[in-house]
């Protein structure tokens, strides 16, 4: 008896010192992640095409308590973002319903480890550390003693005090990218019955956001071939889908205005017949500048253009050769001002650019306007829409897994006093921390800035105002809008238990969902 006692005692201590200093569990609340992480929410699937997806219930589950009945819209991301193509009563919906994702947290040991850029991060909330949501977790976007300012979606950072036009951008790493790309759409999630999906939309299907050139069918094709050497062509559509940040998990919040995205990835399974013969050109038109991957002749040639001026930016030229009648996985990225081709996993050429710092970049973002004229209202100016085009010749070929994802975006925003707290004094106007291109913020020392990954639906620590009276007195942190580093708990590392799943349609949700265990980046 003695001894089971003197052993529970001992794994007891043991396992408070784990927890306390090593490893602990936490759940993720509400989807300011998402999609890399998942709050309380509810899996849709596309009866038109199979597509599979995450959405907030939240505002399901409100309307289900006050009683409100009615249908709600299914969407499905691939075909469009508006039109509806089923219907389902809201308190089947909300009956639905998943917890969100339990995810096991490494903490960060001082001096011995310290946040890093783009981590994902659990810590305690400076302006409410006694509150309901003293937890949160999100992605550390801005470290101590640094310029720091968001633009056009991205992060630039300098040292303290320098020249706004001295400021670069932050590139994530690419484990961390390929986490965070959000697709557009993928060819093959093609309708499978054109007709009943028709029906079910109560009107025509508009087809792939891809135009295809004469002769060439791709309308509900997962495979899309072409079969002579003649050149060829995709145009994207941006009225059947356009390139912005939306984000299939806000399907039912309420309305949001969206912005264009210009840093993308698109993505194809491609098989030649004569891979030394053949071309593929593509152009992307965005921020005032032309991007162009080009493979041809054994070579690929990455190019950046000023599009007024025709000023070439940059260019890099690589050996790249595709084998004849085999498929290789291709992918092109532009993303935080770079150029990346990558093939068979492989990253073959890489092209960094810059065309300046936070007002150049602000400046041809918003074509025709001066940075002072879109700080003026930052969240009602939109950049144009992005272009792309993608073209080929000199050999038949075939187009597998076509895909189009987009990045990030860190939108604009003003401050709110519905996002803080009146007991921690006055609250603060204007635009959020960072926000000013041309007045970059600047962190204090030991101290960070936190952004979620969804940016339409995540209350940022750039709006959070002035931190509470408790915290200044403790820590002696005074600085609105930074997480001190002693509230930082620790890196999310894995998600170990996702959403549960029930065993038949409205039970109860205790299944562990073990296909959706991941690490996370």
């Amino acid at each position: 008896m003695i001894d089971t006692v003197q052993s529970l005692i001992v794994s007891f201590v043991f396992a408070m010192i784990f927890r306390g200093f090593v490893v602990e569990g936490y759940v993720i609340p509400t989807g300011s992640m998402a999609p890399t992480l998942m709050g309380s929410h509810v899996r849709l699937r596309s009866p038109a095409t199979g597509y599979e997806f995450a959405a907030d219930n939240q505002e399901l589950v409100m309307t289900a308590m006050a009683g409100m009945r009615g249908d709600r819209p299914i969407l499905d991301p691939m075909i469009n973002h508006q039109q509806p193509i089923a219907t389902m009563p809201n308190d089947v919906l909300a009956r639905e319903g998943r917890l969100g994702d339990r995810v096991m947290v490494v903490k960060y040991l001082k001096p011995f480890t310290a946040p890093q850029r783009w981590d994902v991060a659990v810590f305690k909330n400076p302006t409410d550390p006694v509150g309901d949501s003293v937890y949160y977790i999100k992605r550390v976007v801005g470290l101590p003693d640094e310029s720091f300012a968001v633009v056009d979606g991205d992060i630039y950072t300098g040292p303290i005090g320098a020249d706004p036009e001295q400021l670069r951008i932050e590139r994530k790493p690419d484990h961390v990218q390929r986490a965070v790309w959000q697709p557009l759409h993928d060819s093959d999630f093609e309708p499978i019955d054109v007709p009943r999906l028709e029906s079910a939309m109560k009107r025509p299907w508009q087809g792939v956001p891809w135009a295809a050139s004469a002769g060439w069918d791709i309308r509900a094709q997962r495979a899309w071939e072409w079969k002579s050497s003649a050149p060829a062509s995709l145009k994207w559509s941006n009225q059947i889908i356009a390139i912005d940040d939306w984000n299939a998990y806000n399907c039912y919040r309420r309305e949001m205005p969206l912005f264009p995205t210009g840093d993308i990835c698109i993505a194809a399974a491609i098989e030649t017949a004569d891979g030394d013969s053949f071309q593929s050109r593509l152009v992307i038109r965005t921020r005032g500048i032309e991007i162009a991957f080009a493979l041809a002749r054994g070579e690929v040639v990455l190019s950046v253009t000023e599009a007024e001026s025709r000023r070439e930016v940059a260019r890099q030229v690589v050996p790249c050769r595709l084998t004849s009648s085999r498929t290789h996985w291709v992918e092109m990225w532009h993303v935080d001002e770079q150029l990346t081709f990558w093939l068979d996993g492989t990253a073959v050429a890489v092209l960094p650019y810059t065309i300046g710092g936070p007002r150049a970049r602000t400046e041809a973002s918003h074509f025709g306007r001066t940075a002072e004229q879109v700080i003026a209202n930052p969240v009602a100016q939109r950049p144009p829409p992005t272009q792309l085009e993608w073209m080929f010749e000199g050999s038949p070929f075939l187009l597998r897994r076509v895909q189009v994802k987009r990045d990030l975006y860190y939108r604009p925003d003003f401050l709110s006093a519905a996002n803080q707290f009146p007991t921690n004094g006055e609250p603060l106007v204007g635009l959020s921390y960072g926000a000013n291109p041309l007045k970059p913020a600047q962190t204090g020392g030991d101290t960070y800035v936190m952004f979620g990954d969804n940016s339409a639906a995540s209350k940022d620590s750039r709006v959070w105002g002035l931190p509470h009276p408790l915290v200044t007195e403790e820590l002696g942190v005074s600085s609105p809008f930074v997480v001190p580093r002693e509230m930082v708990i620790g890196k999310a590392w894995s998600v170990y238990f996702p959403a549960p799943i029930t065993l038949s349609p409205g039970g109860r949700a205790f299944i562990p969902d073990f296909g959706r265990v991941r690490f996370i980046r």
